[in-house]
């Protein structure tokens, strides 16, 4: 069976179909029966006794018309799908997620005025729902839950920590240019401690060299101090191009940026600490781990995004899940014969997998034949990306394989398989 067709099959005659629309006050239901006829419609509030309402007139339209369940439909809109989700579980109601940009193409398709309101996109999930376009996700439980949600706020820490060091190299070079000459790491010990004290050039000239290893010493916190460094910074200042006005605000400025960076940089640590813990407790991660060559990060990066492995019928999931499939691209007289990413996937497991094969390449016998093989085969050779997203998707099997199973990685069978290849 085709995936569609296994996912019609779902849809089993006598079964009503709903489709939510979900909103930041309300949501907005139309239930149809397997013809495409309206059985009802209606609003209810996001909240504990909406969810309730909305659970009772499920369950009176299946008496009604003497169904044999009801399938919800419903858009992956913010977070609010996960609490409509977490409670029609609860009430043993299945639902399925339907895609947004699908549900737009789909209305924009049908209704040349591209009018929208609730009810439309409602009766368009619902619509999509009944030809069989939705996707099967499932909520996270226990540890998965944890490790999902836990490394998205990881991701989004170390983010926000290359904004903060960008802004403080911005703020550095208005008021000492020059610095990066001899700290080119803004964030070590000593370099902090000079931020911390006396960032401005202006500031650092109107000082002796003793004074101004004396102010610094004053905020340092780490074991030893640079003090040679320092003479060179002390020196530089003196010929600095350094703003001059505007100093003490430009001062708080940096400071503000050097605790904020600290103070993620704390964050990051605490919570990469809980899911090392977390990580470690999953039954995968000891067999993934035996990948050769895959870092720890990596690997809790990569089982971070999908969840349980045992759900997954096959390598080709993850793939697709990651968005790394090659997608054809041609039209008419249009050829191409590069096929790029769908990048249809999660960008988060794609750029996890992306770093961790790099490195693999040179750690990963298998992987490293596999990469230098493709580019000079006699027959459809791969340009270095393209054999570089081939080897991501080898690995994703990989991973697949020793998480679902929980094997062992053996390099010598790995070896041998590439070596016949």
């Amino acid at each position: 069976m085709t995936t569609v067709a296994n996912k019609l099959a779902q849809v089993t005659p006598g079964t009503l179909l709903a489709g939510v629309d979900l909103g930041l006050d309300s949501l907005a239901i139309v239930v149809l029966d397997s013809n495409g006829h309206r059985v009802d419609r209606f609003k209810v509030t996001q909240s504990h006794d909406g969810y309730a309402t909305l659970q009772e007139r499920l369950h009176r339209a299946v008496r009604q018309q003497l169904a044999s369940g009801v399938l919800v439909g419903m858009e992956p809109t913010n977070y609010y799908w996960k609490q409509v989700g977490t409670f029609l579980n609860q009430g043993h109601l299945p639902f399925r997620l339907v895609n947004p940009y699908t549900v737009k193409r789909h209305r924009e398709g049908d209704q040349l005025d591209r009018a929208k309101d609730d009810w439309r996109d409602a009766r368009m999930i619902v619509e999509l729902l009944r030809t069989g376009k939705f996707t099967e996700t499932r909520l996270r439980t226990g540890l998965y839950a944890e490790l999902q949600i836990g490394h998205a706020t990881y991701w989004r820490l170390r983010h926000a920590r290359g904004r903060q060091l960008t802004l403080l190299t911005n703020s550095v070079r208005q008021v000492f240019p020059e610095f990066q000459q001899v700290f080119e790491d803004v964030t070590g010990s000593t370099a902090r401690a000079v931020l911390d004290s006396v960032p401005a050039a202006a500031q650092i000239r109107a000082l002796t060299s003793t004074e101004f290893i004396a102010r610094v010493r004053t905020v340092a916190h780490g074991p030893r101090l640079a003090v040679q460094k320092l003479r060179q910074l002390h020196a530089l200042a003196a010929q600095s191009i350094g703003l001059t006005e505007g100093l003490n605000s430009l001062c708080f400025e940096v400071r503000a940026h050097l605790a904020t960076l600290w103070c993620l940089d704390q964050q990051s640590q605490q919570l990469y600490a809980t899911l090392r813990r977390d990580f470690w407790a999953l039954p995968e991660a000891p067999y993934v781990c035996t990948i050769e060559g895959l870092a720890e990060a990596f690997a809790l990066g990569i089982l971070a995004e999908p969840g349980d492995l045992t759900a997954y019928d096959s390598g080709k999931d993850l793939i697709k899940l990651a968005g790394t499939q090659p997608t054809p691209n041609a039209s008419g007289r249009y050829q191409r014969s590069q096929t790029p990413f769908s990048k249809q996937g999660r960008s988060r497991l794609r750029l996890t997998v992306f770093w961790a094969t790099l490195q693999l390449i040179s750690r990963n016998a298998a992987i490293q034949h596999h990469y230098h093989r493709l580019p000079t085969r006699p027959q459809h050779p791969l340009t270095k990306m393209e054999a570089l997203g081939a080897c991501m998707n080898k690995l994703l099997w990989y991973v697949w394989r020793t998480g679902r199973y929980q094997e062992t990685y053996a390099p010598a069978h790995w070896q041998s398989v590439t070596t016949t290849a």
